[in-house]
């Protein structure tokens, strides 16, 4: 009897040491399967990753090219204009106001205001006038103001170069940073005006010694001024 409960005990014993193998051979395939399906996933990931990094870069490259071209044409665009003697700008006050002060920076009242040119002096700038850009030198004279708003301006090409970079920084900011601090709720203007001139430029004929000027207009509203 007593060696019947021997054996049975061991066979107990064995049958828990065989069921607690099969768990843990088991449980380690289980680990090996979550491990294996881990390893899936973050290969998968990896791939992902350097998927998105690829179009990222790709998509970098697109764009470096893209503003690559258009900064070589926006030079020859400069280039041209500084070959310009003087171009006469006819415009509407709102509209040269806009070009100069992103262009210049500090205007007086004799500049913005629609007022005919009846004495020496209403035409531009007060005296010791400080510019926190650039002087444009317009000498009283250059601006001839019509009653309706219209105006005539003349600017050299070093002064049409000027306005052409402005109005590309505009339009086409060089930097995020840039983009966010133009807080010019008019800066929409930029690229319809940059394309204005830049197209007058594409099709301007060459000037002779007796007529070195030009004449650009900007603004459709041509038609309600008075002659200049």
């Amino acid at each position: 009897m007593f060696k019947a409960l021997v054996e049975q005990w061991q066979a107990n014993q064995e049958q828990k040491r065989t069921i607690a193998a099969e768990k843990w051979e088991q449980e380690k395939r289980w680990r090996d399967e979550d491990r294996e399906e881990q390893r899936q996933k973050q290969a998968e990931e990896e791939k992902l990753r350097q998927k998105r990094e690829q179009v990222r870069a790709a998509e970098e490259a697109r764009n470096a090219e893209t503003t690559s071209i258009l900064y070589r044409a926006h030079l020859g665009v400069l280039d041209k204009a500084a070959t310009v003697s003087y171009v006469s700008l006819i415009c509407h006050e709102d509209t040269w106001t806009f070009l100069a002060r992103r262009a210049f920076g500090t205007w007086a009242p004799e500049w913005v205001t629609s007022v005919r040119q009846d004495k020496p002096g209403q035409g531009g700038p007060v005296a010791k006038q400080a510019f926190f850009k650039k002087d444009p030198n317009l000498t009283p004279g250059r601006i001839n103001k019509q009653d309706n708003g219209m105006q005539t301006v003349e600017v050299s090409g070093d002064n049409l170069v000027t306005l052409l970079g402005q109005l590309w920084e505009g339009a086409y900011p060089s930097h995020v940073y840039l983009a966010l601090m133009d807080n010019d709720p008019n800066k929409g203007a930029c690229g319809p005006l940059y394309k204005r001139i830049e197209t007058w430029l594409r099709d301007l004929e060459p000037g002779t010694a007796a007529e070195p000027g030009h004449t650009l207009v900007l603004d459709e509203r041509l038609s309600l001024a008075q002659d200049a």
